[in-house]
């Protein structure tokens, strides 16, 4: 697949407005942010080495590492010199995105520059476009097919009796707690009844876990026979050829969204590095490129997919328009109450 230019030349030109005269003896310097490991830092490092060739004057660093350990950091230093964000702008996963949003971290991205805005599948669509969706995995049910001739259909079997110590998924998953109460009545803003369901069935997991090798290690062995999980590592581990397959509830995956977003803080020449190289990761090329090498389903609806991307339902945008969009931005609100709860009303029974 052809790489496709970096910028347009309009938007060279009014990027490099900003950098004339006394800019130009202070040239912007940015911060952006990629996660580390399987192929997702590829297309950005690319996308940033083509912007700095055509803008020799703007300094970029490249941040590699994870929301877990980063994401505090940016909080940090937002709350004590909000005008030097740690980070300007980068990749962010839901739950990043969504507890920035309470810390007021994230800001809006201008679609008169940002033209690929308009390209974004709607029902993932920010507020005030306060970051863009980029890419997708659906979470659905992975399962060792030597222990299950049958593909689960519903997402109500992981807590099916038949499944009594086979289950096993991220200790406080909000995600299954709400999927449980919305099969039952609730909701995001109506909890019990999820925490009802897995009350009742504590004693279908094998383990409550803290790492992706964990749930692997569970199915492959057959001591876990399902699990909640994202399709993209699905998808890895099946091409390795472990004995699983993944299936897609009949309600659906849950779309779990990856985000592009610039932070708070940045000054009007960081602004616009930033509006470049967020447009530019959102091209058809590139969002493409990037679903194919880290096995996402991107949000950008005109994405050049080739044609396993297009014919396998684990890759292809059926996928993102199908799934199930919770409210995260609730859940965020009720995660540290709910994980509470979940200690007391369910892991107490493992015990």
């Amino acid at each position: 697949m052809k790489a496709s230019r970096i910028v347009a030349a309009a938007s060279i030109a009014v990027t490099a407005s900003l950098f004339s005269g006394a800019a130009s003896a202070d040239p912007p310097e940015i911060t952006f942010f990629i996660w580390a490991g399987s192929n997702q830092g590829v297309v950005p490092t690319e996308v940033i080495q083509k912007y700095q060739q055509a803008h020799p004057d703007v300094k970029i660093n490249i941040l590699e590492s994870n929301n877990t350990i980063t994401y505090p950091k940016m909080v940090a230093a937002y709350r004590t010199t909000p005008d030097k964000p740690l980070v300007h702008c980068g990749f962010f996963n839901v739950d990043s995105i969504t507890k920035g949003d309470v810390e007021g971290l994230w800001a809006p991205l201008d679609p008169k520059r940002v033209t690929n805005l308009a390209n974004i599948e709607p029902k993932y669509a920010r507020p005030e476009n306060k970051g863009a969706p980029y890419m997708m995995s659906g979470i659905g049910i992975l399962y060792n097919k030597n222990a299950i001739k049958e593909p689960p259909k519903s997402w109500t079997e992981l807590w099916d009796p038949k499944f009594r110590g086979r289950v096993t998924m991220f200790d406080y998953d909000n995600r299954m707690l709400v999927i449980a109460a919305k099969l039952n009545g609730g909701g995001e803003d109506n909890i019990d009844p999820g925490f009802e369901v897995w009350s009742k069935n504590a004693k279908n997991f094998r383990a409550l876990v803290d790492s992706n090798d964990a749930v692997k290690n569970l199915l492959v062995s057959g001591d876990a026979w399902v699990a909640p999980w994202f399709s993209g590592l699905s998808y890895v581990w099946m091409r390795e050829g472990s004995p699983l397959g993944f299936a897609i509830p009949k309600e659906g995956t849950i779309g779990f969204p990856l985000y592009l977003a610039m932070v708070n803080g940045v000054t009007p020449a960081q602004k616009a590095v930033c509006e470049d190289l967020l447009n530019e990761m959102m091209s058809p090329a590139n969002s493409g490129r990037y679903a194919k090498l880290t096995f996402a389903v991107p949000l950008v609806k005109n994405a050049e997919l080739d044609a396993e991307q297009k014919n396998d339902p684990l890759l292809n945008a059926e996928l993102a328009a199908n799934s199930i969009v919770l409210d995260y931005g609730s859940i965020a609100q009720d995660a540290a109450e709910w994980r509470e709860r979940w200690d007391r009303e369910v892991k107490f029974k493992l015990r």
